[in-house]
C-alpha cells in the first residue's frame, strides 16, 4: 500500500483522534468516520444518475433525501472531532436508516432495503459494549425496518410514491423463514464479535501483566523507550543520591532459621521499603543477598533527591527500630541494619539485551558503598557532599574523616533526625508545614 492510499485511510477514519482510547473504542471510532465517508460518497456519485436517468418527477424528492442525509452526517463529523463518539454514532445510524427508508418507499423496485441488513450488523462494530442498549436499539431498529419493507410489499401488496414495485412477486409464505434468517443472521454476527471481544479482552489483560511486570523491574520511561526503540541508550546524571543498606549480623542470624523463614522474613523488610521508594520519588535498583540499593534523581533528575534518600532512610530505621522492639519482647533475635548514602554524578541506564536490569556505574556507587560499610549500627551514615544538600532540613553529627576501603579518608556525618524548628510540635519525626516550604523551593530551584 503506498503511502498516499495509506495517509488517505488514516484521513477517513480520522485515526489521529484514536490517541489514548482503548482497542475497542479506537475501532468503534474508524468505523463510524469509514460509514459516514462512505454514506456520502455512495448518494453523491448517484447524483447523475438520478438527473440523467429517473424520471423528472422523482428528482425533487431524491435531492430532499439527500441533504437530509449529508447534513446530519456532517453535523456527526464534527462531533466526532468533538470527542461525542456516542452522540456521533446516533446520528449516524439514525440518518442512515432513514434514509434508506425514504428510498424504500419513494422507489418500490430499489434494492435500498438490503441496506437495513447490512445497518443491522454495523452496531455491533460502531457502538462499544458499554452502550449495550443504544446497539440493541439499532440493531432492533434495521431489523424491523427490513422485516417491515418486505412484510409491506410482498405480503401486504403494498405501493411505493411513485406506484406499484414492478419486479417484486408478492409472497405470504415468505415472512416466517425471512425472519429466521434476520434472526440468525444477528445471532451470528453477535456470536463473531463477541469471540473477537473476548480475544481482545485477553490480549489486554495479557499486555498489561507484561507492562506491569516490565514497568516492576524498569523505570517507567525506560521500559517505555524499550518497548519504542528496542534500546535504552544509558543517561549521565550530574547529580543523584545512592543509598545501601546492609543486615548486621545477617549470617549469624540467617543459620537459626530455615530458608523459608529467612525469605519470609527479608521479604517483610523489603516489601516495606519498597513502598517508600514511590512515596519518596526513588528508584529502586537491586537486592543482592541482604543488601538493599536505591537511588534518588533518576530516571527523571530532581533537586529533592538527597533529602527524598535521608527521609526513607529515617522511615527505614524507625523500621528496624520498631522491629527490633517487637523481636526483643519476644525473646527472637533481630536485625540491625547499617544505611550509608552519598551523592554525586552517576551513569544510569540497561545494557545487554537478555535479562534487562536497570542499573548504576560510577564512582559515587562505590563511595556509597564505603559510607555503608563504614557505618555503625542502626545509624545513617552519609557523605560530606550529601551533607551539603541536606543540611538545612537535617541534624547530623560531624564524624571527622573517617577511613574507607580503596577510598583514603572520606568525611562523615550521622544523621540524627530532623532540625528542631522542621519538626512537628510532638511528633519529633514528622516534618512540619516549614519543611515541606523548604522542600518546595528547595524543588523549584531552577
Amino acid at each position: 500500500m503506498s503511502r498516499r492510499v495509506q495517509k488517505l485511510l488514516y484521513r477517513i477514519q480520522l485515526t489521529h483522534l484514536t490517541k489514548g482510547l482503548n482497542d475497542e473504542t479506537a475501532r468503534a471510532l474508524r468505523v463510524n468516520a469509514t460509514f459516514q465517508v462512505v454514506m456520502f460518497l455512495l448518494p453523491t456519485l448517484l447524483i447523475p444518475v438520478i438527473i440523467f436517468t429517473e424520471p423528472k418527477e422523482t428528482h425533487l424528492t431524491s435531492f430532499i433525501s439527500y441533504f437530509l442525509l449529508v447534513i446530519p452526517l456532517g453535523i456527526a463529523r464534527i462531533l466526532l472531532y468533538r470527542g461525542k463518539f456516542t452522540l456521533s454514532a446516533i446520528i449516524t445510524l439514525l440518518t442512515s436508516n432513514f434514509h434508506i427508508l425514504s428510498l424504500t418507499y419513494f422507489q418500490a423496485d430499489d434494492p435500498a432495503p438490503l441496506g437495513f441488513l447490512l445497518f443491522s450488523i454495523i452496531p455491533f462494530i460502531m457502538i462499544p459494549r458499554k452502550n449495550k442498549y443504544i446497539r440493541i436499539f439499532f440493531v432492533s431498529l434495521s431489523s424491523f425496518l427490513f422485516l417491515g419493507s418486505m412484510y409491506y410489499y410482498r405480503v401486504m401488496g403494498g405501493e411505493g410514491l411513485y406506484g406499484p414495485p414492478k419486479w417484486i412477486v408478492p409472497a405470504d409464505y415468505l415472512m416466517p423463514p425471512l425472519v429466521m434468517v434476520v434472526y440468525f443472521f444477528i445471532l451470528l454476527i453477535n456470536q463473531f464479535v463477541k469471540a473477537v471481544n473476548k480475544a481482545e479482552d485477553k490480549l489486554i489483560a495479557e499486555n498489561h501483566k507484561s507492562e506491569s511486570l516490565l514497568l516492576n523491574i524498569l523505570p517507567m520511561d525506560v521500559a517505555r523507550e524499550l518497548k519504542q526503540n528496542g534500546v535504552s541508550k544509558p543517561k549521565h546524571f550530574k547529580s543523584a543520591t545512592v543509598c545501601f543498606t546492609d543486615f548486621e549480623g545477617f549470617t549469624k542470624i540467617a543459620e537459626t532459621l530455615t530458608p523459608t523463614e529467612l525469605v519470609e522474613e527479608l521479604d517483610r523488610c523489603f516489601s516495606y521499603f519498597d513502598s517508600l521508594m514511590e512515596r519518596h520519588n526513588l528508584e529502586k535498583l537491586k537486592t543482592i543477598g541482604d543488601s538493599y540499593m536505591f537511588v534518588g534523581g533518576i530516571p527523571k533528575p530532581n533537586k529533592t533527591h538527597a533529602v527524598d534518600s535521608v527521609l526513607a532512610a529515617l522511615e527505614i530505621q524507625a523500621f528496624m527500630n520498631q522491629m527490633k522492639e517487637i523481636k526483643e519482647g519476644q525473646g527472637l533475635p533481630y536485625w540491625q541494619l547499617r544505611l550509608g548514602i552519598h551523592s554525586g554524578e552517576l551513569i544510569a541506564g540497561v545494557i545487554g539485551d537478555k535479562k534487562f536490569a536497570y542499573d548504576v556505574w560510577s564512582d559515587t556507587v562505590n563511595t556509597a558503598s564505603r559510607c555503608e560499610s563504614s557505618g555503625m549500627t542502626g545509624k545513617i551514615n552519609i557523605s560530606a557532599e550529601t551533607y551539603t544538600l541536606v543540611k538545612d532540613f537535617f541534624q547530623c553529627e560531624y564524624r571527622g574523616e573517617i577511613p574507607a576501603k580503596h577510598k583514603g579518608q572520606i568525611q562523615m556525618y550521622f544523621v540524627e533526625g530532623l532540625l528542631p524548628e522542621l519538626q512537628r510540635e510532638g511528633h519529633s519525626k514528622i516534618p512540619n508545614q516549614e519543611f515541606f516550604n523548604r522542600y518546595k523551593a528547595l524543588g523549584d530551584k531552577p
